[in-house]
């Protein structure tokens, strides 16, 4: 294939900052703004020895911690990235259905209820809507060169296109791209769990005439892991801006639909992965900042069925069949008037890490650079 597919998590999409590196970031090993190197650890080490003096005496106040918020701050990005996507995380499963190898189901529960249940048929009778689903995706190869530059950036880099609705420099938009990390995370561990209970082949191994331009990732193609980050940021995004969310959600759908121009995704997987994203950007706001923003009028649990057509769901008569249809069409995520960050909401929140990021983000919202705001 034309580019290796080295992804983000699902097919790792956020590269704004550095919280996102597997390994050891660079920042943590760098000193006084240079990277760590056996050369510069040499030369501080000779020059060390002009230093050589009296010893210096410890005092009570050296041993005195500093506040939880300052140590919060100082954290580098992996370990706060973990502790964040843990409180996120507390109390969410995902769980299978019973097992059929022709009609598989998972079901994301939240402190116990079920929020959301995707479920995939495969099975003979399935045959008529599977071969709509490929020639979707065929027709689509003939228009990839004006979305190719696109396709190949968006497999490492989704927030980027996002940012065309909500600038986020990280100069002074450092708290909101933390955020967008344990989004990120949080929809491609959920979306992990989900795709390792589906297993749906990719549309190449259905139909060897579509000719993928990137490398067909080796887990399962529903629900699409780009559609569940892209659509949970859009939704976490929005609820900071809600004026944007709009533009958010069409170009989360655009990215999606990026996934099946490029051939690697049907066009089920992107709304599977619409909803999932926009449940679990749901869950953020609600942990986060304590805001509700989920079903509008739908209730809980929702459930998506792929393999009938029309595609079974719980969404009206919403055609499910396009994800431009679904980016344009808000049923699931409703956002209020306002930005979920004012200081009325921010005050009342629970001592806590996300309660933390929370003032910070608010800052970084309400004007106020990127401090936590006047509230702690």
């Amino acid at each position: 294939m034309a580019q290796s597919n080295k992804s983000n998590k699902s097919n790792k999409s956020n590269k704004s900052n550095k919280s996102n590196k597997s390994g050891t970031d660079d920042d943590e090993l760098s000193m006084l703004g240079d990277g760590s190197s056996l050369t510069l650890s040499s030369a501080l080490q000779s020059a060390m020895l002009a230093m050589n003096g009296k010893p210096v005496a410890i005092t009570p106040k050296a041993l005195v911690r500093p506040t939880e918020d300052t140590l919060f701050r100082r954290l580098n990005d992996r370990h706060r990235l973990h502790l964040l996507v843990r409180d996120l995380l507390a109390g969410v499963s995902v769980t299978p259905g019973p097992f059929d190898p022709d009609d598989r189901s998972a079901t994301l529960e939240v402190d116990g209820p079920d929020w959301l249940t995707l479920q995939l048929l495969t099975g003979p009778a399935t045959l008529a809507f599977w071969q709509r689903q490929v020639d979707h995706v065929r027709n689509q190869k003939w228009h990839r060169e004006e979305r190719l530059p696109e396709i190949v950036l968006q497999q490492t880099d989704i927030v980027s296109f996002l940012a065309l609705a909500v600038p986020t420099p990280p100069e002074t938009r450092r708290w909101i791209l933390v955020l967008l990390d344990a989004v990120q995370e949080v929809a491609f561990r959920i979306a992990t769990e989900m795709k390792a209970i589906f297993q749906m082949n990719r549309p190449e191994a259905v139909a060897n005439d579509l000719a993928p331009i990137i490398q067909t990732p080796g887990h399962s193609s529903f629900p699409s892991g780009h559609a569940t980050e892209a659509f949970a940021a859009a939704a976490v995004l929005g609820a900071l801006y809600p004026s944007r969310l709009q533009n958010l959600r069409r170009l989360a759908a655009r990215i999606a639909a990026n996934r099946g121009f490029a051939g690697v995704h049907f066009p089920v997987d992107h709304i599977g992965g619409a909803l999932l994203g926009d449940m679990l950007g749901a869950l953020v706001v609600k942990r986060v900042f304590g805001k509700d923003i989920h079903t509008s009028g739908l209730g809980l649990p929702l459930k998506f069925i792929a393999g009938e057509d029309p595609p079974g769901t719980a969404l009206d008569t919403l055609d499910l069949r396009e994800i431009e249809a679904y980016g344009h069409t808000n049923r699931v995520v409703h956002m209020p008037a306002t930005s979920v960050c004012t200081p009325s909401t921010i005050g009342a929140l629970p001592p806590g890490n996300l309660t933390r990021l929370a003032k910070l983000v608010a800052g970084e919202v309400l004007g106020d650079g990127s401090t936590a705001g006047g509230w702690e």
